[in-house]
Order: C-alpha cells, then structure tokens, then sequence
C-alpha cells in the first residue's frame, strides 16, 4: 500500500498533527499547520483564563458586599465555544485538508473556549435584620423601593431610610424615596409604616411608598450602591400594592460567604490549571516545529 492510500485510508482516525507529520505531500504546509493547531491550543487556554479571571473578580466582589443592605449576589454564567476544527472532515476532502482554505477554516482562530456568558444576578431574599429604627424598611417578598435621583428613577432593596433637614425621607446618599405622591414628607414625631407600605406620622396618611415590581429581574443592570435600573426602556416597573414591607428591618446581603469561598477556591486551582497548560502546550509547541525541520 502506497504511502498516499494508506493516509486515505486512516485520515480521520489519526490526529491532525500526527497526519501533518506524516504525509510527505503536506510537508511546505507542515509550519503552518503546526502553529495553527497549536495557537488553537493557546487561544483557548487564554479565553479559559480570562473566564476563570472574571469569575475571581466576581466572587471577589460579592464577598466585598457581604456586609452591604439590599446587596444581590452575581453569578457568572459560563458556556463553551464550540470548534470547527472538532467537525469530522470527509474521506474525499483530503486534497482540501492540504490548501490553505482547509487550514482557515478547520484551523482558524474560532476554537473551543469557555467564555463568560454574562454575569446573572440571584435576587433570593437576603437575611432580615431588626434594628427598631422607624425608618429602617425591608420588602420580604419581590419588589423594589422606588428613589428620585439625578440620573433617573432608581430601584432598590435597600430600605435604610433616614430623615434630611427639609424633613423628606431620603437614603444614605441623600436621595429622595419616591411615595405615591412624590418625595415623601414628614412633619411629625412618630412615623409608622404598615405592610403595605402606607406612611403614617402622628397617626395621619402622609403617602404611600412607591413600590414596584419587574416582569423580569433578569433584564435589570446593577448600578452601584445597590441600585438597580432597567437595562431597556421597554422593561416599565409596575407599581404593586401586594409588596410587604416591614418597619424596623433591613434585609441583609443574600452572598452565601462559605460558597463563595468555595467558588475562590475552586477557581483558583482551576487557574493554576490553565497555567500549567499553557506551559506544557509552549513545549510541545517547540518539539513540534523541531520535527518539522527535521522533516523538512
């Protein structure tokens, strides 16, 4: 059997690279397949440790706000980017296997990666704490408090409240919480806010919080200070009377410390992983082209 049949014969069942090796008819080819498969290898690697780096960053920061009121945890999600080069290539191609439109196609730099698909948000209920502040509110179901800032409305689980010196109920960064009828006044000694979110002071209505809900939680962007917005003009929030609201309350950060540390861990092993690798592939890379000039 000559040398080009048997290559017909067993060009699917043999590696790429031990193909390249092999067949004398691909040999001004050789360099260049080489490299290909090799830097198919290094891309993907690289793309696996930016994924695992972003993880980091993101376990990082949810265990930075373990201790922040309202605070949702991220999730990053992950996905693996399929390669061409994983396609079976026909018995009859084998020509096509040696011209470069097989090596851009087959061998190009579209290569299996995990990439971070997007980083989600887990909106479970956070602990609640009782501190017996008037002004202190937790929502123990779904929903949002609604606050007037200078970029827009802004929405936020985070119900520690305080008075400013005009008498408006306003959050830490000094913002107006939205009731039913605007900026909520208060010209009294005692407030009272009921369950559903109706704000007495001595013993009169002066409003209603403005609380609402989302179709979809998913589609809102986090913006700091454990604000959130809705990342499209389309996703309108929808006033709800069948929010709860708890006077004397703050709900906690929903960040699970022992699993994210967990997750720490994990990702750090899985990134001196990639490292070790990288390095194996670098010297494998060198025996390969150190072949191919001895068969060249």
């Amino acid at each position: 059997m000559g040398n080009r049949d048997w290559e017909k014969k067993d060009l699917k069942a043999r590696p790429l690279l031990v193909y390249a090796l092999n067949a004398e008819s691909c040999l001004p080819h050789c360099n260049r397949l080489i490299r290909s498969i090799f830097m198919s290898g290094v891309y993907s690697l690289v793309k696996a440790a930016g994924a695992v780096e972003r993880k980091m960053d993101t376990v990082s920061n949810n265990l930075a706000n373990v201790n922040t009121t309202g605070f949702k945890e991220d999730q990053p999600s992950f996905r693996e980017v399929l390669s061409k080069a994983q396609q079976v290539l026909p018995e009859s191609e084998e020509e096509r296997f040696l011209s470069h439109e097989y090596l851009d196609q087959y061998v190009g730099m579209e290569k299996s990666a995990v990439t971070v698909d997007e980083i989600g948000k887990n909106f479970s209920p956070g602990p609640m704490q009782q501190t017996d502040n008037a002004l202190d509110l937790a929502i123990n179901n779904e929903g949002f408090f609604t606050i007037d800032t200078p970029f827009g409305q802004r929405f936020t689980r985070n119900g520690n409240f305080q008075l400013n010196s005009e008498g408006t109920i306003v959050t830490s960064d000094n913002y107006p919480v939205l009731g039913e009828n605007g900026p909520i006044q208060v010209k009294g000694q005692e407030i009272f806010v009921d369950y559903q979110g109706r704000v007495q002071v001595d013993g009169q209505l002066a409003d209603r919080l403005l609380t609402v809900r989302f179709r979809n939680q998913d589609n809102l962007q986090k913006l700091g200070n454990s604000f959130f917005a809705p990342i499209s003009s389309d996703d309108v929030p929808i006033p709800s009377e069948e929010v709860r609201v708890q006077q004397g309350m703050l709900e906690g950060s929903n960040v699970n410390t022992v699993m994210e540390m967990t997750r720490m861990i994990s990702a750090n092993r899985t990134y001196e992983s990639i490292q070790k690798s990288l390095s194996s592939v670098d010297r494998m890379n060198e025996r390969a082209i150190s072949i191919s000039r001895l068969r060249g």
